[in-house]
């Protein structure tokens, strides 16, 4: 099945999103608007690229609808362009030929590097919004050989076509755009760590439809319309906690120096751990509003520690990663280095939880040492309400640990 511009072009419509051309800006190959492509295995995952002149070089976004991440760098030599993604590491390397850009984006996971053709050509897609008939809340079930796993799907008509939010239990995947034709549709998710596009058709009152994650990976699912029933685990369900024992860890902090919960800062203090990792976009979601919280409240006795789980293995290039991540988000409370971010290994060095599945996942911790909540996933500022109300909620949360009695901080 072929989705992404050409919608399903290859079973029952013909080819969706149409192009406003426009010559290269006089002497400038590189500076405009460019309509992008990732070619993943079973379709074409669509973005906007924007290039600006500035300082003498390139400035640029990339955009799923009105949702734009910055590109940290540019670089042009002669007929090569290379864009750094450097929040998650990540670049696309292309070659410029007229207006066409033809080449790969890459970045390095801990299974080895990820590389996926890339190209792009001077233009804007045009908006197709969908119809009623499509837009709504829809609970989805992702199908595989040995599992069902839910996720939601919120589906609305924004400034420039369609877009949406793809919930699961660990949390939202940010905001993706796309189009659509008729009963059918496609909804798109690039931001430099995220590769996610997934479409379907509308076949009587049920959406049925492919999942792309990445290059290869495509999951069947289907989704009816929500009842308002609940359809994914709540947060604090997800991961179990040992609430019996005080929390222990001890992991090195960026500048390699042992930090344990036996250290003196965290004596008789409320204290948030931030199962994180800088590659996560989630992540980098849930980040302002950890710090806002520990600027709010650490006069009262609160603490934060962030547990980073990272990609590589190699310390230097993790470090590295968790120093951009702290400096982006003036993270004022302490950073460890984990590990890799697998779920199993993650896991193997947090005993006292049980179930781990989400980046990020958040443990309140009492006076007394002990776990007394796990907040697994995030659901970022794109949910609206959802967001609002999750923010209301840990809030609730900091504000009755602080006011509990016990060891005084």
């Amino acid at each position: 099945m072929t989705i992404g511009p050409k919608l399903f072009a290859t079973s029952v419509l013909v080819p969706l999103l149409l192009v406003v051309t426009g010559c290269a800006p006089a002497n400038d190959p590189v500076r405009g608007s460019w309509k992008a492509v990732l070619d993943l295995a079973g379709g074409e995952l669509p973005f906007m690229l924007h290039i600006e002149r500035e300082n003498g070089g390139y400035a640029g976004r990339i955009c799923n609808g009105t949702s734009c991440q910055e590109i940290s760098s540019m670089v042009r030599e002669e007929d090569t362009l290379r864009i750094e993604i450097g929040d998650y590491d990540a670049t696309v390397t292309a070659g410029i030929s007229g207006d066409s850009l033809i080449g790969a984006y890459r970045n390095v996971g801990n299974r080895g590097p990820r590389v996926i053709p890339f190209r792009a050509a001077r233009g804007t897609y045009a908006p197709a919004p969908g119809g009623e008939s499509l837009v709504g809340r829809w609970d989805a079930t992702f199908i595989t050989d040995t599992r069902r796993s839910p996720r939601v799907f919120d589906i609305r008509n924004g400034a420039v076509g369609l877009e949406g939010n793809l919930l699961a239990n660990s949390g939202d995947y940010g905001i993706f755009w796309g189009q659509a034709v008729n009963d059918s549709f496609y909804l798109a998710k690039f931001d430099g760590a995220f590769v996610y596009l997934f479409g379907g058709h509308l076949d009587g009152d049920t959406l049925r439809g492919v999942f792309h994650a990445g290059l290869r990976t495509q999951t069947p699912f289907v989704a009816v319309r929500s009842t308002g029933a609940q359809h994914l685990v709540p947060p604090t369900e997800l991961t179990q906690a040992d609430t019996l024992n005080p929390f222990q860890f001890a992991f090195p902090n960026l500048e390699g120096h042992m930090v344990t919960n036996t250290d003196p800062r965290f004596a008789g203090k409320v204290l948030m751990v931030d199962i994180f990792g800088s590659w996560c976009p989630t992540c980098h979601d849930a980040a302002p509003s950890l710090v806002e919280f520990y600027n709010e409240y650490q006069d009262r006795g609160l603490e934060v520690v962030g547990i980073g789980y990272e990609v590589t293995g190699d310390t230097a290039i993790d470090h590295r990663q968790l120093r951009r991540y702290r400096e982006k988000f003036k993270i004022p409370f302490t950073i460890l280095l984990g590990g890799l971010n697998d779920v199993e290994a993650t896991a193997a060095t947090l005993p006292q939880l049980h179930g781990f599945t989400a980046y990020p996942t958040t443990l309140f911790i009492g006076r007394d040492g002990r776990i007394r909540q796990v907040h697994a996933g995030f659901l970022g500022p794109g949910t609206g309400a959802q967001y609002t109300r999750q923010i209301e909620d840990l809030r609730a949360t900091i504000e009755s640990l602080l006011q509990e009695t016990g060891s005084s901080p």
